[in-house]
């Protein structure tokens, strides 16, 4: 049996989205430093996919068995560096209500070829480091992924 799923069409199709003054990097262009390219989303790094959840939805044999794969996505969001504003939480506000047209955009992104149906998991709003440590206002957000795989 083989199970023949994409995750990787996921990423692109959600780096190839447009949202108004965010950039969105695919999985081969992963930024070192977030210095100088905020707002950014990119894969994180460390434990892109996690619980990979393979489901027989029939018997069959050669391959022709009918599979379920649900996996989770993890992105890492960065507004701005801590310390950019007036104060120290100059940036909060700002950062929820872009966060909120991200998240809506990623939802709503129906061009995705496979996926069968993507939803938030998880949401961690706050300080966020980026590959090289530096800390950034922002969001960890994970996606709960379902395709039909066969």
């Amino acid at each position: 049996m083989s199970i023949a799923w994409n995750p990787t069409a996921v990423a692109t199709a959600i780096s190839g989205l447009s949202i108004s003054g965010v950039t969105i990097k695919d999985l081969d262009k992963i930024p070192d430093s977030a210095e100088g390219l905020c707002p950014i989303i990119f894969p994180q790094p460390d434990g892109f996919i996690s619980n990979i959840r393979p489901e027989s939805q029939s018997l069959g044999s050669l391959g022709t068995q009918k599979e379920n794969v649900t996996y989770s996505l993890h992105y890492v969001y960065l507004f701005s560096e801590v310390g950019s504003g007036i104060s120290a939480f100059t940036p909060y506000s700002p950062l929820i209500t872009q966060l909120t047209t991200v998240i809506n955009a990623i939802l709503n992104n129906d061009v995705v070829s496979g996926l069968v149906d993507m939803q938030l998991e998880s949401m961690e709003v706050g300080q966020v480091n980026d590959p090289a440590g530096v800390p950034f206002w922002g969001a960890l957000f994970s996606l709960t992924c379902l395709e039909y795989a066969q």
